[in-house]
C-alpha cells in the first residue's frame, strides 16, 4: 500500500528521456515548432491532454489498480469522517430540507460512496434531502463514479465548476490542488530563473533556463530568502480555482480541501532545496518528471498561504489548518461507525484499525493538510471545536 508523499530528487537532472509514449512524440513535435515550453505547459499536457493525458486516457490512476492511493481508497473511514462533518453542518444550519454537496475531482467515486453510506446509516433524515454533485470535466473519467453511485438517490454530475449554482452547503475536494500544473523556478546569482522543457535528438527532453514567463510568478517569492540553486514550484492557477470553488457555496457553507502542502515559510524554506515536485507510477515514487509523458502522475505540494489569500479575497473565513492525523483524531476516528460497526467481525475490525493507522500516519497520509474555509457564520464543526 502506498500514498503520495515527499521524495527527494533534482528535476534538473532529468534528461535524455525517450519518445516512448504517444504523448512524447506529440510534445516533441510541439517543441520543434513552437520552441521550449514552460514546465507548467508540460505538466498540463502530461496530465490533461484530451486523448493521452494521464487523467484523460481512461485507464485507472487511483487505487490499487492505478498508480497511487488517496485516503478515500484506503478505507471508508475517511469518507465517514467527512460525512460526520456534513451531518453536523446540516444540523447546525437548522436541518434544511435541501442540503447540497459538490465534490470536485471525484476520482473513482470512493469518497462520495463512503460519505453517502455514512449519512444513510447515521443520519437517515439527511439522506432523504441530500443532493450530491460530482464535478468532473472529462466524460470518460466521470463514468466510473457514476456507475459506482448508481444506487444512491440525488447524485448527478457536472462537467463545469463555473456552472454550479451558489447553493451548496458543502464543497469538498481531495487532492485537487496538488494536481494543478506548476511553473518551476530556480534561484541563482541573486535572481529567479524559470525552467523550460526542451527536446533534441541527442538529449531527448531536458531542462533549460530562461527569464520568468510572467512577473506574477515572483509574487509569492517576495519575502522568501532562498538558498543558491534552490528550486520552487509556483502555480497562480490554484488561487483562481479557490475563487471558483467559493462560487459554488451557499450563503452559509463550508469549503473543505485536503492536499499535501505547507505554509510559505516551510514550502519555500532554504533547506528545501529541491522543492516538492514528484511523480508516481505503479505505486512507486519517481525522480524524473520528463519520463513517460502521459503515463505517470506528476504532483507538487500546495502553498497554503496562497489558498488563504485567495479565500480571503473571495470573502471566505479560514478555519485553523490541521493535518489529517490531527483532524481524524479530533473526530475520534477509531469509534466512527466505519470502524465501530466492524467490531463484530474480527478480520474487518483489524482491517479498519490498520486503515486508521495508515490514514493518520504522520509520515504518510497523516501529513495531508485539512483546510476548512467557511462562507457566512458557522458554529464550531467537528475537528475544529478546540482548534
Amino acid at each position: 500500500m502506498s500514498a503520495r508523499g515527499p521524495t527527494t530528487f533534482n528535476p534538473l537532472a532529468a534528461a535524455g528521456t525517450a519518445l516512448d509514449t504517444p504523448l512524447a512524440r506529440i510534445l516533441a513535435e510541439r517543441i520543434q515548432v513552437e520552441g521550449p515550453m514552460t514546465f507548467r505547459d508540460w505538466m498540463d499536457a502530461c496530465l490533461y491532454h484530451p486523448e493521452h493525458g494521464y487523467y484523460r486516457s481512461g485507464r485507472p490512476t487511483v487505487g490499487r489498480d492505478g498508480d497511487f492511493l488517496t485516503s478515500p481508497e484506503v478505507h471508508p473511514l475517511f469518507g465517514a469522517a467527512v460525512g460526520h462533518v456534513a451531518a453536523s453542518l446540516w444540523r447546525s444550519l437548522g436541518r434544511p430540507n435541501r442540503f447540497r454537496i459538490a465534490e470536485v475531482g471525484p476520482g473513482s467515486g470512493a469518497l462520495a460512496e463512503s460519505i453517502l453510506r455514512h449519512v444513510s446509516a447515521d443520519e437517515p433524515e439527511l439522506a432523504e434531502v441530500i443532493g450530491y454533485t460530482l464535478v468532473e470535466p472529462d466524460q470518460r473519467a466521470a463514468e466510473s463514479p457514476q456507475q459506482r453511485l448508481a444506487s444512491f438517490r440525488g447524485v448527478k454530475t457536472s462537467s463545469d465548476l463555473s456552472r454550479l449554482q451558489a447553493e451548496h452547503q458543502l464543497v469538498v475536494a481531495n487532492e485537487l490542488l496538488d494536481a494543478i500544473p506548476v511553473h518551476l523556478l530556480c534561484f541563482g546569482n541573486g535572481r529567479w530563473r524559470e525552467r523550460y522543457v526542451n527536446q533534441t535528438p541527442e538529449r531527448g527532453f531536458h531542462f533549460i533556463s530562461g527569464e520568468p514567463s510572467s512577473e506574477r510568478l515572483l509574487a509569492p517569492l517576495r519575502e522568501v530568502t532562498p538558498a543558491e540553486g534552490q528550486l520552487v514550484e509556483v502555480a497562480p492557477q490554484r488561487g483562481e480555482i479557490v475563487s471558483s470553488l467559493r462560487g459554488a457555496l451557499a450563503e452559509r457553507g463550508l469549503l473543505l480541501l485536503f492536499d499535501y502542502g505547507y505554509t510559505r515559510d516551510r514550502l519555500y524554506a532554504p533547506w528545501r532545496r529541491d522543492g516538492t515536485l514528484m511523480t508516481f507510477r505503479r505505486h512507486v515514487p519517481g525522480d524524473d518528471p520528463l519520463a513517460h509523458p502521459g503515463e505517470q502522475d506528476i504532483t507538487a505540494h500546495i502553498d497554503i498561504d496562497q489558498v488563504h489569500d485567495a479565500a480571503r479575497t473571495a470573502g471566505l473565513y479560514a478555519l485553523p489548518v490541521l493535518n489529517q492525523s490531527e483532524w481524524l483524531h479530533r473526530l475520534g476516528a477509531a469509534v466512527l461507525p466505519a470502524v465501530a460497526e466492524a467490531q463484530s467481525d474480527t478480520s474487518a475490525y483489524l482491517a479498519a484499525r490498520r486503515a486508521a493507522e495508515t490514514l493518520t500516519d504522520p509520515a504518510g497520509l497523516g501529513r495531508v493538510a485539512v483546510i476548512g474555509l467557511s462562507r457566512g457564520e458557522l458554529p464550531p464543526l467537528p475537528g475544529w471545536e478546540t482548534a
